[in-house]
């Protein structure tokens, strides 16, 4: 089940409508069943990972609680870490393992040839085991208490609207929240309500119309302009913001609506001004779980600037490899720390002419991550750098033919600077809320009407629809 299906149109009524029907005591529970009824409709038996993942960190978690001696205490975090990504890795990298291997023994010709496995990977599985893993490092730093209760832990593993894209949330702040009584508020579930229609329209407007382009050109890119490569590129910036964005604000509007808050995963990536920005903006659920976890440790910013130079380094190789088991993305991971390297090395100073550095520096920003983003969606590592060359030596050559008539981009055009204006508001610290809060009850349900009819009409979606999976559930 994913959100823009009608399943999830049906499902997500019943089960708030229940939620606040049943005493309080039991909501949480409720909540667990629901949730776990919402991913075994992918794969049933992928709830049985799912379920380890959590019993195994639970267990864990206590343990390196109440034992005293620093030696064994390390070993059982250890050995939960290593349980959690040896299921990580079999699902997600045995194909890429074996691959190599037989790379290997293709070039020293050892003559030997790795069995072919197809190995179907567990939606949401990168999600759900960095959110378990995060909780019990937590206890082990005696950052929180370990939660007792086996099944109310089992739902902020399971909690459905974050669990197969995210945000990866701490337990800082949902676990506590799970046990928590949450009552009807009719403004707080308007608000949620809004938010989730904000993310209807980044993905079912913008992303799946802008992946008719997108997928057209980055599949036959070697018939393709250079123009046509370089737009599609583009388009295909707004794409990825618009469909995992858009997750992220279905989820929190979810969240929202039960009476909980998750943390902001998106603030206005494009607006950064530097790499490293970009990265304080986007996905920052996964930014700092990789932060908190492994940079810091690691030591940080606090060491030497070669050193932390590597740090870096090691945490963007690390996000390429969560992100899939490609070159392609490993590659990506390692161009975006060296970026960030590099950008280290240019300390910030005064400026005569400020916003025209500041522009400056925002479009360049943009360029930089517009490459990262063609290596990002390119079928492979050899098609990315084919694309980029393509892009000056055949700027002027034929146009594909694509199939996106001038009336789909005109509307994807429009939608788009839409879009940019929603931003630009939540840039300047004004939400849509407070805007609409000013205008009578009247002119307020007509615009809300509006919105509805927009995603209604101009969503990608009616006669032989087929829901289109959000990028982010192949990771």
């Amino acid at each position: 089940m994913i959100f823009n299906s009608f399943s999830f149109l049906v499902f997500f009524p019943i089960v708030t409508l229940i939620y606040f029907l049943i005493p309080r005591r039991v909501r949480w529970v409720w909540l667990l069943v629901a949730s776990y009824y919402f991913y075994m409709n992918w794969h049933a038996e992928y709830a049985l990972l799912m379920a380890a993942s959590t019993i195994i960190t639970y267990v864990c978690a206590l343990f390196v609680h109440r034992v005293q001696e620093k030696k064994r205490r390390k070993l059982v975090l250890t050995l939960g870490i290593v349980a959690n990504i040896g299921m990580l890795g079999y699902f997600k990298y045995t194909g890429m393992l074996l691959d190599v291997l037989g790379r290997i023994s293709d070039f020293f010709g050892l003559g030997f040839t790795p069995p072919r496995v197809s190995i179907l990977l567990p939606v949401g599985i990168s999600f759900f085991i960095f959110q378990a893993l995060g909780y019990m490092i937590d206890v082990y730093r005696g950052d929180i208490e370990p939660e007792r209760n086996l099944f109310k832990y089992a739902l902020f593993v399971s909690f459905f609207p974050q669990l197969v894209a995210g945000p990866i949330e701490r337990s800082k702040n949902l676990l506590r929240q799970v046990s928590e009584p949450h009552d009807p508020d009719a403004k707080r579930i308007r608000d949620g309500l809004l938010i989730m229609m904000l993310g209807f329209f980044e993905k079912m407007v913008i992303a799946d119309r802008a992946a008719v382009y997108v997928d057209a050109i980055f599949s036959n890119w070697a018939q393709a302009s250079g123009w046509q490569i370089a737009l599609s590129t583009l388009v295909f910036s707004v794409q990825d913001l618009g469909d995992f964005g858009g997750y992220s604000h279905i989820a929190i509007g979810a969240a929202k609506v039960l009476g909980m808050t998750l943390m902001t995963n998106f603030r206005q990536p494009y607006f950064a001004t530097s790499v490293r920005e970009f990265w304080a903006r986007w996905h920052i659920s996964l930014a700092t779980w990789f932060r908190d976890y492994i940079y810091f440790p690691l030591g940080g910013g606090r060491v030497s600037k070669p050193r932390k130079a590597f740090n870096t380094m090691v945490v963007y190789t690390v996000s390429g490899l969560w992100h899939g088991a490609a070159l392609k993305f490993v590659f990506w991971g390692m161009l975006n720390g060296a970026l960030q390297v590099i950008e280290s090395f240019f300390p910030k100073r005064e400026h005569k002419h400020p916003r025209l550095h500041h522009a400056k520096s925002l479009l360049w920003t943009l360029f930089l991550i517009n490459i990262t983003m063609l290596i990002f969606r390119a079928n492979s590592m050899r098609a990315a750098l084919g694309m980029l060359l393509r892009i000056p030596m055949a700027w002027g050559a034929p146009a594909l033919a694509t199939g996106f008539s001038v009336a789909q981009a005109v509307a994807l055009s429009v939608f788009i600077v839409v879009l940019f204006i929603f931003e630009l508001l939540h840039e300047r610290n004004m939400t849509v809320t407070e805007l609409t809060d000013r205008l009578p009850i009247p002119a307020r349900s007509l615009l809300y009407a509006a919105a509805v009819l927009v995603i209604a009409v101009f969503g990608i979606w009616g006669p032989g629809y087929s829901a289109q999976a959000f990028i982010y559930f192949q990771f």
